[in-house]
C-alpha cells in the first residue's frame, strides 16, 4: 500500500489547472494521501496551522512553476521550507513547470517536470512514476541516421544521393525504385562504389511488394561526409514518377526499409 504523502504547492491563479492534476493524482493516491488546500482545508481551520501540518507530514513535495507561484511570498515560503527538508531528509522535491517563467537560481540544478513543454497526460504520468519511485525514462523514438535527396539537373537528368547524418553504416545493400515503367528510365551508378547490380528485383516493404527495383551493394561505408551519389536518366519527356529510396534490413527475409526522401529544386 502507498504510504508516500503528496503536498501540492501552487498559486490561487494557476487553480484550473492545478486542479485538474490533483484530481487525477487523487486517482492513484487517494485524497487522504494528499495535501491540497481546496480540499484539505475546510471553513474554521487555521490556515496557517494546517499549512504547517501539510508541510511537516509530506514525503512528497510538488512545487508547480508559474510566474504567479514564483512571485508569490506564501508559495515561497512553502517551497524554501520544503526545499530545506529535502536537503536534510529523505523527502522528494519536485518541480513541476506548468507555465513559461524562470527557475529559481537555487532551483537550477534539479531536474524537473515540463508540464508546460511535454503536455498534461506526460506530466501526470511522470508525476506518478515519481510518486511510486518509479524511473521516469520515456524512450525516444529510433535515431534516423539515413536520408536521401532527390534533385533535378536537367528535364532528362536526375541526381540522386543517399547519406547519412550521424555516423557511418558499414557497406549498405541500397536499392531505388520509381513508379515509371523501365522503358522510361535507366540509373547510372559510380562503378567503384558498388559490388552488385541487379536490374529488376522484388523488395518487401512491410506487407507490400515494390517491383522493378535497382539493387546496390556499397564497397564502402556510408557517412556523413561520404554520401553514395548517382543519376536517373530520362529517355522520353516525362517525369521521374515517385522516386524511392530503401535500404535492407533482413538478409534473410529480404526486407527493407524506405528511406526518407526529400526532393530538392534545381
Amino acid at each position: 500500500m502507498n504510504t508516500n504523502k503528496i503536498f501540492i504547492s501552487y498559486n490561487h491563479n494557476d487553480s484550473e489547472l492545478i486542479d485538474t492534476i490533483a484530481k487525477r493524482l487523487e486517482l492513484e493516491f487517494g485524497k487522504n494521501n494528499i495535501f491540497y488546500d481546496a480540499w484539505s482545508i475546510q471553513p474554521g481551520d487555521s490556515i496557517i496551522g494546517k499549512m504547517n501540518e501539510g508541510l511537516s507530514d509530506f514525503t512528497i513535495f510538488f512545487f508547480f512553476m508559474s510566474p504567479n507561484s514564483i512571485k508569490s511570498s506564501m508559495v515561497s515560503l512553502e517551497w524554501q521550507t520544503a526545499l530545506n527538508r529535502a536537503a536534510n531528509n529523505n523527502l522528494k522535491f519536485i518541480g513541476v513547470k506548468i507555465a513559461d517563467c524562470d527557475i529559481p537560481t537555487i532551483l537550477s540544478d534539479k531536474l524537473y517536470i515540463d508540464l508546460y513543454g511535454e503536455g498534461l497526460d506526460d506530466a501526470v504520468s511522470k508525476m506518478k512514476s515519481c510518486v511510486k519511485s518509479e524511473n521516469v525514462y520515456k524512450p525516444l523514438d529510433d535515431v534516423q541516421n539515413l536520408v536521401a535527396t532527390c534533385r533535378e539537373i536537367t528535364h532528362s537528368k536526375i541526381e540522386i544521393t543517399v547519406s547519412t547524418l550521424l555516423y557511418s553504416q558499414q557497406n549498405p545493400i541500397l536499392a531505388f525504385s520509381c513508379e515509371n515503367p523501365l522503358s522510361e528510365f535507366s540509373v547510372c551508378f559510380n562503378v567503384s562504389d558498388i559490388s552488385t547490380f541487379t536490374g529488376e528485383d522484388k523488395l518487401t516493404v512491410g506487407a507490400h511488394h515494390i517491383l522493378y527495383a535497382r539493387t546496390v551493394q556499397l564497397l564502402r561505408p556510408l557517412s556523413p561526409n561520404f554520401p553514395f551519389v548517382f543519376e536517373i536518366n530520362l529517355t522520353n519527356t516525362s517525369q521521374l514518377r515517385n522516386p524511392t529510396i530503401f535500404i535492407l534490413v533482413d538478409g534473410i527475409k529480404k526486407v527493407y526499409k524506405q528511406i526518407p526522401m526529400k526532393l530538392l529544386k534545381s
